[in-house]
């Protein structure tokens, strides 16, 4: 029998998290779901640790896997075209879930049918503490969901920011990080799944836009709680902090980032955008590219592969059919974070 929701866990060099975060999959209060579990190409113990926790549970099925990484959105594509649940949580193996969490995210699209996807409050997870009492929980803020800044950069909302009132609300956010939402299937389906052309980063982004374009809503549920272990700090939202964690992050992490985020720009920014943003999206393109010039400039050489999808690109943003978010950008501005 189907089950409600289908756990995509994609798995990849992640050893040290995978027994956290499956108990705390397995504690959840919901128990309506099926786990579905592809490796992407470890070279640790991961897939024998998967195996070796899920055996015997009826629930769970593990995907015949190829030795090689075929990224985080052909790998969780691979997943949901398997499965055939109401609901698809993402479930990466770097977090560690409340064990109301899922059943707290299900309730809502169950109540509001013109939600795509839904998200709870997570918060930093200091993994180099998981020994203490708290498991290196913390009060940081990890994501609130995602926010439209006018240079079409998309960011965090409260990352890096203590928890307080303001995030415990729920509320309308522009889309959800890919760390832990649920969407419901029929959005996810309706808008393309993921596309595989990002590889990995910021395809979350790109989602977050072709739902709006679409319809649907994205809500950030505080009072779902999860904690994610993020290489990355601050609120990601200035030249500095971004310049700063770019430090942090792999050569092909950055470069993956930097040509996704053109991909984006070529792809789901409305002409009207442009018109009323453009100045603002070039400076700060500008300054980004004197940046890489200077800091990272093998990281330039993503302009090759740009310049080459760039026709297939347009034809995407013609079947997309972006619409202006002026309104979206000026409304999170309104908020207080």
């Amino acid at each position: 029998m189907s089950k409600k929701v289908t756990v995509s866990l994609l798995t990849h060099n992640g050893a040290r998290y995978l027994p956290f975060c499956l108990r705390s999959l397995f504690a959840q209060t919901f128990t309506d779901w099926q786990l579905m579990v592809y490796d992407n190409g470890s070279s640790d113990a991961s897939r024998d640790i998967v195996t070796d926790i899920t055996h015997g549970r009826s629930n769970v099925t593990i995907l015949s896997s190829e030795p090689h990484n075929i990224g985080f959105a052909a790998g969780h594509n691979k997943i949901i075209r398997q499965s055939d649940s109401d609901y698809i949580l993402f479930l990466n193996q770097d977090t560690l879930l409340a064990p109301d969490y899922l059943e707290k995210l299900v309730l809502f699209l169950d109540k509001n049918s013109d939600v795509g996807a839904v998200s709870g409050l997570l918060l930093r997870w200091d993994f180099n503490r998981i020994q203490e009492p708290n498991e290196g929980k913390t009060d940081v803020i990890d994501t609130a969901g995602l926010r439209a800044h006018p240079r079409f950069q998309v960011s965090e909302r409260g990352a890096g920011e203590k928890e307080d009132s303001r995030y415990v609300q729920t509320r309308e956010v522009f889309g959800v990080s890919g760390a832990l939402p649920l969407f419901r299937r029929r959005a996810f389906t309706e808008v393309g799944l993921f596309d595989e052309q990002f590889f990995s980063y910021k395809e979350d982004v790109d989602l977050a836009f072709r739902l709006h374009y679409a319809g649907w809503q994205s809500f950030c549920v505080g009072e779902a709680r999860a904690w994610h272990d993020r290489s990355l700090s601050g609120s990601n939202t200035d030249i500095l902090s971004i310049a700063k964690n770019r430090v942090k992050k792999s050569a092909v992490g950055n470069y993956l980032s930097y040509r996704n985020h053109w991909f984006i720009l070529i792809k789901n920014v409305a002409l009207r955008d442009w018109l009323c943003y453009g100045i603002v999206i070039v400076w700060y393109e500008v300054q980004k590219l004197l940046y890489l010039l200077f800091f990272e400039p093998k990281t330039l050489l993503a302009w090759g592969e740009i310049l080459q999808k760039f026709s297939v690109l347009l034809q995407e943003r013609r079947n997309i059919r972006p619409k202006s978010i002026k309104k979206w950008i000026e409304k999170m501005s309104n908020y207080s974070n």
